[in-house]
């Protein structure tokens, strides 16, 4: 004969394995979407900055060409969502500065503008 005792422990477990197991998928799941948004964070930071860098080296190269462009994609880079939030103060700054140093503070402040398009290309057709 089974002890009472050794059969309440073994319908409990019986009842509570399924729901410990899916509790381990859930939390599994979260873990991994965690991870996830993190790597994502991390993708797009690593972006930004590549970009930044390279819109900068442009911009101190000195050719109009160059700085035209480097200037074109730090705009462009602060309306896009790849820029993190935290990001966003850093990058205004250098685009700034630099913008400022190189095409001037009046012809920064045209391109600052939000509503000017950028269009770039040489002949009517652009």
């Amino acid at each position: 004969m089974i002890p009472t005792w050794i059969s309440v422990v073994g319908v409990i477990v019986t009842v509570l394995s399924p729901f410990l197991a899916l509790g381990g998928v859930v939390l599994g799941g979260y873990l991994t979407r965690k991870s996830d948004r993190e790597l994502d964070v991390w993708r797009h930071r690593e972006e930004t900055m590549r970009m930044v860098r390279w819109s900068v080296e442009q911009i101190l190269e000195g050719t109009d060409a160059g700085t035209d462009a480097g200037v074109v994609t730090l705009r462009s880079l602060m309306r896009s969502e790849l820029l993190q939030p935290e990001d966003y103060d850093l990058v205004a700054a250098l685009t700034a500065s630099v913008a400022i140093d190189r095409v001037g503070a009046d012809a920064y402040a045209d391109l600052a503008d939000a509503d000017t398009m950028i269009v770039e290309g040489e002949g009517a057709d652009g």
